[in-house]
């Protein structure tokens, strides 16, 4: 069996369909493949659309930025983003990619891409439905201080995608309508709406329905309604560099 190193950093698509041509070859007669296996794994490695994403806490700030994404080929009701942020670890790590639909409505507990602002700053989050219109959200401090669970409608929230990670606790507030509350996943570190505030539902862009690993292995988003999603045929490149972050301070 031949094993092939890839950097992605440096890793030049034609060249990956050159090797996998070559491989191929030397491989016939004793093996079988489709012969679009190259320009799939091509257009896997060329996932580079990139955003950066609410999140990342530095120094108590929180490094933010605007959307590179790239629409699925083909599939025009959906976006693909790649997370470098912290904001939603441990559910989507840094580097991997999120498959949004742009025509789902959000659910409770559904990871959701949403537009924000912050002191005349426009940027994007990557975060988690917690409550809906109408609903009443809190996180109340226990007898410890610290909170047990987030409350929504008197009733505590089972959270095990947080694997762990502590909610500070926050004061309950009734969501207005037309709006969602959404919290970050990596609860110490997400400037999310109990600093910000609800999102109103127009600003939200795209419902997960996916997330994908570095070597585009798919997976559900974990606490979330599940979802169907688009075949996986590949996302458009993005011109251009990444858009900067912006430091911006939870409050």
């Amino acid at each position: 069996m031949t094993e092939i190193l890839l950097d992605r950093d440096d890793l030049d698509p034609d060249e990956v369909a050159t090797e996998l041509r070559a491989l191929a070859e030397r491989a016939q007669p004793s093996v079988r493949a489709r012969s679009d296996l190259a320009v799939m794994v091509v257009r896997r490695y060329r996932r580079r659309a990139r955003l950066r994403l609410a999140g990342a806490g530095v120094a108590g700030l929180v490094v933010v930025g605007a959307v590179a994404a790239g629409a699925l080929t083909g599939h025009h009701g959906y976006l693909a983003i790649t997370q470098p942020s912290l904001g939603m670890v441990p559910t989507v790590p840094e580097g991997q990619t999120v498959v949004l639909s742009k025509t789902l409505k959000p659910e409770r507990g559904d990871v959701v891409l949403a537009h924000r602002t912050e002191d005349g700053a426009t940027f994007q989050v990557l975060q988690r439905v917690i409550g809906l219109p109408g609903d009443t959200v809190g996180c109340p401090a226990a007898s410890s201080g610290r909170c047990e669970a987030v409350v929504v409608n008197g009733r505590p929230m089972t959270e095990l995608y947080l694997k762990g990670r502590v909610t500070d606790p926050f004061a309950t507030v009734t969501v207005p309508a037309g709006e969602v509350f959404l919290l970050g996943d990596n609860r110490p570190l997400s400037n999310d709406s109990r600093y910000l505030g609800p999102v109103d539902l127009k600003q939200v862009i795209g419902v997960a329905v996916r997330i994908e690993n570095s070597a585009g292995m798919a997976r559900p988003v974990p606490g979330a309604p599940e979802h169907k999603g688009p075949p996986d045929d590949g996302v458009q490149d993005i011109p251009g560099p990444v858009p900067p972050g912006i430091a911006v301070s939870p409050r």
